[in-house]
């Protein structure tokens, strides 16, 4: 596949204003200066990569993809239109709406567009640096700031990459070292290759960090890192992004556990929670994804939760508490007033009644609504929770029972929110390997879902025991957009259904 790939840097950066929401676009950044302007300042360097990590983060964490992929997932649950929720949360699944004309494709476009723009910005910069400054740069005062802009861009190639690798089925895999000949040759790679090479970027990045004291991150609202919590940070999010990539159980149990282990082994020492501004830096899942109205939990995570299958091919219809699927021609359930997990009462809240449409499927329905961060809602301000220690901790906790490790320690790791937040019974580490992964899915889907951006569809997808499966026809990963394909003269194609 060697189409047009010469057009990648102009047509990413169009098509993020294109494929974009007016609502994820509704902000102007009055700050932005244009590239002749940034690539002659040498001083400037250090900000222009920072601005690559806004864009990241808005790649999927404003409207799309992370709220139609968590009604996906069967995390979050809603019959409205909105962004596809509808459309992707529709049983029996159809296949997944690639074309041109896709109303909602936002969810595909969006992400593509922004992550391939994250990248480009920093290559093109790293590209600068190389070919008119001889690859070193200062601040005018004899301040060297070569590592502060190396380990910030490797950090930020990483984590597009990485996020390229865990949504789309391939993409390009290019850096400062292509040339802008070679780009034209370049090929789509699998998604395998993609997260090996974000791998790389981001142990780079951390090598980086570590190696020199003068080097932080703090572009990233709220989060100020010096080198060394900055080269955890790098760790952390490489151990998450090589833990999500697998698109079934069966990769997930061949994935290489010892060196997420070896990731785990020193990660950052506090949650990685940006700080919303309400204005560029803020998620539509803490908005309405906590709005009663709008979404509810999954009655299939409800069910779980009160020692139901949780499955979504299992009907569970004489659960006393919480049947699944939603009983047909049922308006209302009763709340649930002794709950077997404790989080149905501290993290999410009763509704009485249900305002979804009920020709577009009870299963849809559910009584409670996700509450956990409800400080964030009125002023979009606060900490918004993307990847916390106890998160970690439970890629952890999967990597020493696959490689045969401490089962004691990873116990312990799934009791710190399984038992102080869930009130259940303790694992003590004596338990089979295959009730203990499936203890930690339980946790990720009850604790994680609501942070990160797409996380219970990662979660559904490497899950070992099939009873949290996704639900069948659902894709475990997206094509790339149909306009993107036809620029590039392939087929489109689609997956799902």
């Amino acid at each position: 596949m060697k189409k047009n790939f010469k057009y990648f840097g102009v047509v990413a950066a169009i098509i993020a204003v294109t494929f974009t929401s007016c609502e994820d676009l509704e902000v102007e950044n009055l700050n932005e200066k244009n590239s002749s302007d940034i690539f002659s300042d040498p001083t400037t360097f250090p900000s222009v990569v920072d601005g690559a990590f806004l864009t990241w983060w808005q790649a999927t964490q404003l409207s799309s993809p992370n709220m139609p992929i968590s009604v996906y997932a069967q995390t979050l649950s809603s019959s409205w239109g909105n962004w596809g929720m509808r459309d992707l949360g529709t049983i029996p699944r159809a296949p997944i709406q690639n074309t041109l004309t896709y109303n909602n494709r936002a969810f595909m476009t969006t992400p593509w567009a922004r992550l391939n723009q994250s990248l480009a910005q920093v290559n093109d910069l790293l590209r600068v640096m190389n070919s008119e400054f001889g690859g070193t740069i200062d601040d005018g005062n004899g301040n060297d700031l070569t590592n502060q802009v190396l380990a910030n861009g490797k950090l930020a190639q990483g984590l597009a990459l990485g996020t390229l690798g865990l949504i789309f089925d391939q993409a390009f895999i290019a850096d400062e070292t292509v040339s802008a000949i070679d780009l034209g040759t370049l090929e789509l790679s699998p998604y395998t290759d993609v997260v090996a090479a974000a791998i790389t970027k981001l142990t780079e990045a951390a090598a980086i960090f570590d190696g020199d004291a003068s080097t932080t991150h703090s572009a990233i609202n709220g989060l100020n890192y010096d080198n060394v919590e900055a080269a955890r940070f790098a760790r952390s999010f490489a151990a998450k992004i090589l833990a999500y990539s697998s698109r079934d159980a069966a990769e997930a149990a061949a994935n290489d556990w010892n060196q997420i282990l070896s990731l785990t082994a020193n990660t950052v020492t506090a949650d990685i929670s940006p700080a919303g501004d309400g204005v560029f830096w803020w998620t539509r899942i803490l908005i309405q994804g906590q709005f009663p109205l709008w979404t509810r939990v999954s009655q299939r995570i409800i069910n779980m939760m009160e020692g139901g299958t949780g499955s979504g091919t299992t009907s569970d219809p004489s659960n006393a508490t919480a049947p699944y699927p939603w009983p047909d021609g049922t308006n209302t359930l009763p709340e649930i007033t002794a709950p077997r997990d404790a989080r149905i009462s501290t993290d999410f809240v009763y509704n009485s009644g249900v305002q979804f449409a009920a020709d577009r499927g009870y299963y849809f329905y559910s009584s409670y609504n996700f509450n956990k961060y409800n400080y964030y809602i009125a002023a979009l301000l606060g900490p918004m929770p993307h990847l916390t220690m106890n998160e970690i901790g439970m890629i952890r906790a999967e990597a020493l029972i696959r490689t045969g490790g401490s089962k004691t320690e990873a116990a312990a790791l799934i009791n710190a929110t399984r038992v102080t937040r869930g009130g259940l019974t303790a694992l003590t580490g004596t338990e089979s390997d295959a009730d203990m992964l499936k203890e930690i899915t339980y946790e990720r889907l009850v604790e994680f879902a609501w942070d990160g951006a797409l996380n219970g569809w990662y979660f559904r997808r490497i899950a070992s025991d099939p009873s949290h499966f996704l639900q069948p026809g659902t894709a475990s990963q997206l094509p790339l957009p149909a306009q993107e394909l036809e620029i590039l003269g392939l087929d489109v194609y689609t997956f799902g259904g």
